[in-house]
């Protein structure tokens, strides 16, 4: 029991230190809302999500990486009609996204 407790306890840490508001598994466990074995599901379950996220996280900013001289080129240029055309057939949110980078490089 120790072992779920403390794996519990270090799952807690770690969705705090990610900036997770929702009450602690261990403080859900302590006010009888629901078992060790169960937290224990629950955080492990976290980790594992946590652990997919970070790598298509990473996977993301690697592409970003990749393809990082398509926003050099843009931002070379901002006000061509090159420009202009890719910029124009993105959705809103992309365009966007796309601008706020050019203004990085």
């Amino acid at each position: 029991m120790e072992q779920l407790r403390q794996y519990v306890i270090n799952a807690d840490t770690v969705r705090q230190a990610d900036g997770d508001t929702t009450p602690p598994l261990a403080e859900l466990v302590e006010r009888g809302d629901i078992t060790w074995p169960e937290a224990y599901q629950r955080a492990e379950e976290f980790a594992v999500h946590r652990q997919d996220t970070v790598q298509r996280s990473r996977q993301a900013l690697h592409l970003i990486a990749e393809n990082w001289i398509v926003i050099q080129n843009l931002a070379a240029r901002p006000d061509t009609s090159y420009a202009r055309d890719i910029l124009d057939g993105l959705a809103p949110e992309v365009r966007s996204l796309a601008q706020a980078l050019m203004t990085l490089t």
